[in-house]
């Protein structure tokens, strides 16, 4: 049938990717957690408590995660104490994310440019902690997070 030929089409896709990834939503910071997110390392620790609207994705036995999150401004505070205070500004790197995680915004992915993103209302920024960049819009109560692809 013709729904077979996708299904075996589609998984065949995927298989040839290469990257296997696991994404999962959440609607609230606590049903994170309660599903083990944060523990599992996917979700960090120490985001706003009324964060919502998460997603993730990861790389199973991999260190490799990607997720985003909204927060309400009021708490912007929290998310900035996970951030180091600095602004990476005039800088380029690489985003590389596998395909599967989809909603993942096509200016985070691949070559990276400090600048440009600036323009767009998005500032970049190390995690106090761990190896985390973070990619925040203020002004939209958005943030990013991912792990950097090794050097």
């Amino acid at each position: 049938s013709r729904v077979a030929s996708f299904v075996a089409a589609a998984a065949l896709v995927v298989a040839c990717s290469g990257i296997k990834s696991q994404t999962n939503s959440f609607a609230t910071l606590a049903e994170a957690q309660e599903a083990g997110a944060i523990t599992s390392g996917w979700i960090p620790e120490g985001l706003p408590p009324g964060a919502h609207d998460l997603r993730e994705g990861h790389v199973p036995g991999t260190r490799h995660r990607w997720g985003l999150f909204e927060y309400p401004q009021t708490e912007e505070a929290t998310l900035r104490g996970l951030l180091q205070p600095d602004e990476i500004r005039g800088e380029t790197g690489r985003s590389e994310v596998p395909a599967r995680i989809e909603w993942w915004p096509l200016m985070l992915r691949g070559q990276l440019d400090t600048d440009r993103l600036a323009t767009t209302g998005v500032r970049m920024y190390r995690a106090k902690q761990g190896d985390l960049l973070y990619a925040v819009n203020w002004n939209q109560g958005r943030a990013y997070y991912w792990s950097p692809a090794a050097e």
